[in-house]
């Protein structure tokens, strides 16, 4: 199970009626016949909910109401005024009224077909939203406005109609466009069709348009589409395979929030950035190319996406930042190369990728969030290049993990600090190495690292640790791990702080100079062997330096790398 409730439709359709619950909680004006009115200009007034009883049943809400000897026009059906009253099956609305606010009806499960008045002008928020019995909806002569998630959800809805009268919508084929045909507005979750054709005047999509088309499989987009808004294949289960035509230079969130079988989709070159759940919860993806000229992949872009093993991101790419969880629980994903354009990572960016095993960090990062590498059960090695100015929890409880490196020897001094849990529980890692850059190491930057066997620390000033051994848990003096420092800064890294504790300190200059006579030659080879002859295995503590190629063992590949290391030099 998942550490993390999945954003389902279950779960928005709870978020949608919690804030529904809470939209306006003032009491009504007045009721008169077991509707509720607030009063909200001269002799107007909208229907709103009523303080104790729900509405139920039939409500026919009058065109003029009479209170206290003042009469008033009924001119607005107030926002929430009857959402979640499930045993509500039909509201006539009159004349007059111009306006349906936000959430008005929403989740009114059992309301059948609703007239609206010509005199109606907006359609708010959710107006309609979660009303599963619509079987179809008419847009009347003078409405003009509807918002993003009017229809969000309306199941069984096939079909729309519209006046031929209304001057800014026209329904061709059950289909709701504006009246020049350049927006898609809104597509019946019902029609039967598997495939749709989008008529190559369009350009735009409203937000939620295809919103839980079920019977969808493929949609064609024409080459004319510029934009593309929120939501508009949430939840739309069976749908396979789409193509986003090169030209669409804005997708909004969760465009394919949902898609459970969504397969394959085709992103344009020209698109600029991944929005915010983009593609959560998509479990038939398996791989997706990130076009060059994408910048940003927003907060949890690809959160839940099980099944998606490969991304590709284009040579050439301008991806400058990934934000926090954007591949959250992509459990499949096996590698993942961010390119140098790269400036950014957010918190958990990796979080729980089990199979993650090798990632390639960009060169060039000045920021990165914690628990980035959070449970990345098969992560073979994690570096932080380049000079980040702080790094905190970054690497938590990769078991797989052998090596870590942080910074790069040519790193700019006292540019980066160590913070709390850079890696921790990480009880396999046996190689550690620090650049020139790393400043300081805070309590427990490093903590679980029970196998630790060689720590590498290119800074010619030893980073600062919290004064009281606590950086390194367990303590160096605890570890059997040789610490390896530039030679002419080994009498400071004897004395200060933490490093003093390391039972073996040696230079990383010496390294192959194995009869400590300050040249490495023929006679170290020969030093080298006879102590392999002669024992079962050296200890690569009691002889620091023979550990040439600084795996931690001293082997039969240290007299083949010291060997060429000599044939070099000659």
């Amino acid at each position: 199970m998942k550490e993390i409730m999945r954003p389902t439709k279950m779960l928005f359709l709870v978020a949608v009626m919690l804030v529904a619950a809470v939209l306006p909680a003032t009491a009504a004006d007045f009721e008169v016949d077991e509707i509720a009115y607030n009063v909200i200009g001269e002799n107007q007034v909208e229907v709103t909910k009523r303080d104790s009883v729900r509405y139920a049943g039939e409500v026919i809400i009058p065109a003029t109401v009479t209170h206290e000897g003042t009469t008033y026009q009924v001119t607005r059906i107030g926002n929430s005024a009857f959402s979640n009253n499930t045993e509500l099956t039909l509201v006539e609305i009159p004349e007059g009224v111009t306006e349906i606010g936000d959430y008005s009806f929403g989740y009114c499960r059992n309301l059948q077909n609703i007239d609206l008045p010509n005199s109606m002008i907006s359609l708010g928020k959710d107006a309609f939203s979660g009303c599963y019995s619509f079987t179809s909806f008419h847009i009347p002569r003078n409405l003009a406005s509807v918002e993003y998630d009017t229809f969000c959800y309306l199941t069984n809805l096939a079909y729309y109609t519209c006046s031929t009268l209304n001057k800014y919508f026209k329904v061709v084929d059950g289909v709701l466009y504006s009246k020049d045909m350049t927006t898609i507005v809104a597509y019946p979750p019902a029609a039967p069709a598997t495939t749709f054709d989008v008529p190559n005047t369009v350009t735009r999509v409203h937000e939620y348009c295809f919103c839980s088309s079920s019977n969808l499989v493929t949609v064609n987009f024409p080459e004319s589409l510029t934009w593309i808004g929120m939501n508009i294949f949430r939840e739309c289960k069976g749908l396979v395979e789409v193509d986003i035509p090169d030209g669409v230079t804005y997708m909004g969130v969760t465009v394919f929030g949902g898609c459970s079988n969504l397969e394959r989709v085709h992103l344009p070159a020209s698109l600029d950035s991944i929005m915010n759940s983009t593609f959560s919860d998509c479990d038939k993806l398996t791989e997706i190319t990130i076009p060059r000229n994408v910048s940003y992949i927003d907060e949890q872009g690809f959160i839940n996406a099980d099944n998606l093993k490969t991304i590709t991101v284009e040579e050439g790419s301008r991806l400058k930042k990934i934000g926090p969880y954007a591949f959250r629980d992509c459990r499949s994903l096996e590698y993942f190369d961010m390119q140098d354009s790269v400036t950014s990572i957010g918190n958990g960016c990796f979080y729980d990728c089990r199979s993650l095993r090798s990632v390639h960090m960009s060169r060039n990062l000045q920021e990165i969030g914690e628990s980035v590498f959070w449970n990345c059960s098969s992560l073979l090695e994690g570096e932080i290049p380049g000079n980040v100015p702080k790094i905190r929890g970054v690497f938590f409880n990769c078991p797989a993990m052998k090596k870590v490196t942080f910074g790069s020897k040519d790193g700019t001094p006292g540019s980066t600090i160590l913070g709390y849990a850079c890696v921790a529980l990480c009880q396999q890692v046996e190689y550690l190495e620090f650049g020139a850059n790393i400043d300081s190491l805070e309590t427990y930057a490093l903590n679980g690292l029970n196998n630790l066997k060689r720590v590498i620390c290119w800074a010619t000033v030893p980073p600062g640790t919290d004064g009281n051994n606590r950086s390194f848990d367990p303590a160096p003096q605890n570890m059997n791990a040789v610490l390896y420092v530039p030679k002419a800064s080994l009498e400071a890294y004897r004395t200060t702080g933490d490093w003093k504790n390391f039972k073996t300190i040696a230079s990383i200059e010496d390294l192959g100079d194995v009869d400590g006579d300050g040249m490495i030659k023929v006679s170290d080879v020969t030093a080298l062997l006879g102590q392999l002859l002669n024992s079962d295995g050296v200890d690569h503590m009691e002889m620091p330096l023979a550990d040439v190629n600084l795996d931690g063992v001293i082997n039969v590949a240290d007299v083949t790398m010291l060997i060429n290391k000599l044939l070099n030099e000659e």
